[in-house]
Order: structure tokens, then sequence, then C-alpha cells
């Protein structure tokens, strides 16, 4: 990642004034109308300045829709303040954001993957501290047991989430009705291999999974395995040679037996709503958070969610929970406390929750939560989905564990193992010597 560049703040001074002219008469001390002057008291509107803020954030169609209605509502009401859009896909975002940040070019406001949030808010502390904005944001609409324990970081408030988010099994009712699926909200990797076997047996052009990945598999599979952080704090990898070829064992199995669709064909298309396979009704189940399931409604309507996999001897759930997106706040932004303004009615009115419904997963404001409910505008899939993530979730993943050249390393040698071009054992020898060696190089 580019050396962080400090910025100094822009300060606007604002200086309002008023001269008084008096003048004496020669009879009086009185002043008249023409010889007093007096400055004109301004009014809110008059007194506010006129700003510009850019908001950029990726996502699908339904939240790019969102956010464009809510910014139209906010700006109704503060015709002061212009907030221009940006808004892309989630492929190359990180890479053009970092390259914003470290060129002064950012946008005032963008939400964070939650593994992003080491690298950018904490070592490059290249975003400000929402605490710094108290007077400006309502933090206490927000639940501070939860900013705590995920978006506080060595005391620094590093993002407001804009959402609940939990990792869940979410299945295609129609596949489970097709191949005789018992819809059961309790999996573990053992019955998931024996499901998925059935399923290929049937049909061979079927598959239980699509692609999976090192956040949404590897890493949850070997927390599972290790009761720890896929990096440990001393910069060290969490595992050992042995664990870690387990996963990349099960991996394969999944691969060589059906279960898993083959990366021949699932790596054509990164996202799973793109891919012919599960728009044909061909694959059966994905593990993905909440905030992605409105996306796959838009594919196949009639989908449930189930646990995440855990064995029964799992020694921790590796179940991720974690704030949906974290706001953060650019600190090279030129106006702060309009940009926080504008964070704190998007993400704590309730005029701004029904706009944007469940685009970011279940409302991190429980009371917008339960207003949405109540008025049937969230998607009753996302709360439940919420809900089973957070009866049994795994601890927070630290912030090294999230490190992107790490999880690309991982990511690489999981596709070697899919491809075939490596054994789960040279996978594991192979991986943990580069992470071993990236490891020495990471501030």
């Amino acid at each position: 990642m580019p050396k962080p560049i400090k910025q100094m703040r822009l300060i606007t001074l604002l200086a309002l004034g008023a001269s008084l002219i008096s003048g004496c008469s020669n009879s009086s001390d009185k002043t008249t109308a023409q010889e007093q002057t007096a400055a004109p008291v301004p009014t809110e509107q008059a007194a506010r300045e006129d700003v510009t803020l850019r908001f950029a954030w990726w996502g699908s169609e339904n939240r790019h829709k969102a956010l464009l209605a809510a910014i139209d509502a906010y700006t109704a009401k503060n015709p002061h303040v212009q907030i221009e859009a940006e808004y892309s896909g989630f492929d190359g975002y990180y890479e053009k954001l970092v390259t914003q940040l470290a060129g002064g070019t950012a946008p005032d406001l963008t939400p964070l993957s939650f593994d992003w949030i080491d690298e950018i808010a904490v070592k490059g502390d290249l975003t400000i501290d929402w605490y710094e904005q108290k007077d400006n944001v309502n933090l206490d609409a927000f639940d501070s047991g939860f900013l705590e324990k995920y978006t506080v970081v060595n005391g620094k408030l590093v993002g407001l989430p804009m959402g609940i988010n939990g990792m869940v099994t979410a299945y295609s009712k129609p596949f489970f009705d097709k191949y005789g699926i018992e819809e059961s909200s309790d999996w573990d990797w053992e019955k998931i291999h024996e499901t998925g076997v059935k399923v290929h047996e049937q049909d061979p052009e079927a598959y239980l999974l699509a692609q999976l990945d090192v956040r949404g598999f590897l890493q949850p599979y070997v927390a599972q395995l290790t009761g720890g952080q896929w990096i440990n704090e001393d910069k060290t990898p969490g595992f050992t040679a042995g664990q870690l070829e387990q996963a990349f064992a099960y991996y394969k199995q999944l691969l060589d037996d059906g279960v898993l669709q083959p990366l021949a064909q699932s790596s054509l298309y990164p996202e799973i709503t793109e891919n012919p396979a599960w728009q044909q009704g061909k694959i059966g189940a994905v593990f993905g958070l909440a905030s992605t399931l409105s996306k796959l409604k838009s594919f196949n309507p009639d989908i449930d969610v189930a646990s995440y996999p855990v064995p029964a001897d799992a020694k921790a759930s590796g179940v991720v929970v974690n704030p949906s997106n974290p706001l953060a706040l650019n600190r090279a932004s030129k106006h702060p406390g309009e940009a926080a303004k504008f964070a704190s009615w998007l993400l704590t009115d309730p005029e701004a929750a029904e706009i944007l419904m469940d685009v970011y997963s279940v409302p991190p404001v429980k009371a917008n939560a339960d207003l949405l409910a109540g008025k049937g505008l969230i998607d009753s899939t996302v709360v439940k989905a919420v809900e089973l993530a957070l009866t049994n979730p795994g601890d927070p993943v630290n912030g090294i564990s999230g490190n992107q050249e790490l999880s690309k390393l991982a990511e690489d040698y999981l596709q070697q193992v899919g491809f075939g071009q490596l054994e789960p054992r040279a996978a594991a020898e192979g991986l943990i010597t580069r992470l071993n060696d990236k490891l020495k190089d990471i501030e």
C-alpha cells in the first residue's frame, strides 16, 4: 500500500462583523437614522456556506438507487449542500480508493470493506476519528457495545456501521425441493459434502455450491480448527501446516466429488449472480453476508437462509459478524462537519432508513430496524440472516488478518489447489512460507 500522505486540514474562518458608525450633533448625543449604519442580521440559511461533498460507494443497482434517493432527500432539506455521487461495482474499488487517498483526490465519504480498516483507517491514518465529530453525529443512536467491539481501534472510532452483517448459508428453495434436500437451519462440513454428493449423482450438471474464497471459506474453516485468528498479533500465522492442509484437502474433496462447481467454470464469474448455472437453477447454495441477499434475490426471489456450517467439535464458530461497510470520513475533507452531518442523517434518521431499507443489511440503529420491520419495509430473510449469525458469532477479525496482500496470497494458493496445480500439503507448506516472508515486510 502506498505510504500515507499527511495533509493539513483546511480550516475556514468565518468572520461576521458589524460596524456601527455614529456621529454626534452639536446639540444632542442622539444619532439620526441616516447617521446610523447597522449590519443586517444574517438568516440561518444565509449564514451557511455552500459546500460540495463527494460520496462514493460500490454495490448493486438497488443500492445505487437507494443512496441516490437518499442524497436527493437530504439536499432538498439542506440546499446549501451539494453531494456528488460516485458509484461502481466492487471490482477494483479498493485499488482505486487507495490511489485516491494517497494522491489527495479521495471522496469525502466512502464505505470501507471491514478488512480494509487496518490498512486505511488505522495504519494509514487517512480517515477521521468519528469521535472528533461527536457534535455533528448522533452517536447515541448506535449500540455503543457494537461500536466498541467492531469499529473502535485503539480508542479511535474508525467507521460508522451502515448496517449489521453476518455470514450465513443462503440457499435456493426450488433447488432444495428439486433434489430432496431437507431445509434445516443447522449445517456442518460433513453434511455439506454428503448433500452435495447426492445432488451431483442425480444431475451431473448440478452443484450444491459454487466457488469458495478465502474470506467466506478458508479463514472461517481454519478458525474452527484453531479457535484463534488467521494471523496472530505478533505477525505469525495462526495455524499449523497440518491444519491448513486439512482445509485445502476438504476443498479439493468438494471439487473432486462434484459438490463444488469446477473452477474452470465458476472462475469466469466472480459474482455468483452472473454465473449461468446459478441463473438456471443448477447451483443450490452460497456462503455470503446478509447484505448480499438482495442481489441474490434479484435473480432468484425464492431464497432462504441457514446457519453457516459449524462442526460440533469446532474450537470457534468462525461465523463472520461485522458492521456492514463502515462509513469513513476522509481526513483531507474540506468540509468534515457537513460530511458528518450528512452521514449522521443517512445512518440514524428514520426517513433515511425508510429510503435505504436493507441495502446494507439490517440498519445499525435498532429503532430504525424495528420501524422497518413493523412496516414490512425490510426483507424478513435479511433479518433472519443477521439473527442466525448473531446466535453464534466468531471473534471479530483482527486487523492484520484482513490485510489485502495476505488475502490475495492465500487466494492464489486456494486457486492452485482448485485447478489441480498443487496438492493440499504442498499448498499449505508453500502458503505458510510465503506468508512468513510477507509478514516480515508489514509494518
